[in-house]
């Protein structure tokens, strides 16, 4: 069968499995938490203990802190600062959602 093969492996590149594996070992610990948020037209208000784990300071409040929203509908959306592990991270999820032997792999892992 297709799926037991480790061709299927050997097209993602070693390298690249590794820096997302360090980059999600590389949290802090703090875990996740919910926060509220509101939407308004085109605006997401947020308080401020979630804008500071976005990398926001009071250092930083006049130029703002660049942000990447990432999705693969409908599974995956995520609010990234631009430019960091995360956003490396997220972007990789998407692109790999996109690839056909990713997907095959992922819907037989569905199962197990």
């Amino acid at each position: 069968m297709l799926l037991n093969s480790p061709r299927i492996f050997s097209a993602i590149p070693r390298r690249a499995i590794q820096v997302r594996a360090q980059s999600l070992l590389s949290r802090s610990g703090s875990g996740a938490r919910e926060f509220k948020v509101i939407l308004d037209n085109d605006t997401l208000y947020v308080d401020q203990r979630l804008a500071e784990a976005l990398g926001w300071t009071t250092a930083t409040q006049a130029e703002g802190v660049s942000l990447t929203l990432n999705g693969w509908a409908p599974h995956y959306f995520a609010i990234t600062r631009t430019g960091t592990d995360s956003d490396l991270l997220a972007r990789g999820t998407v692109e790999s959602s996109l690839n056909p032997r990713v997907q095959q792999i992922l819907e037989y892992l569905k199962y197990r």
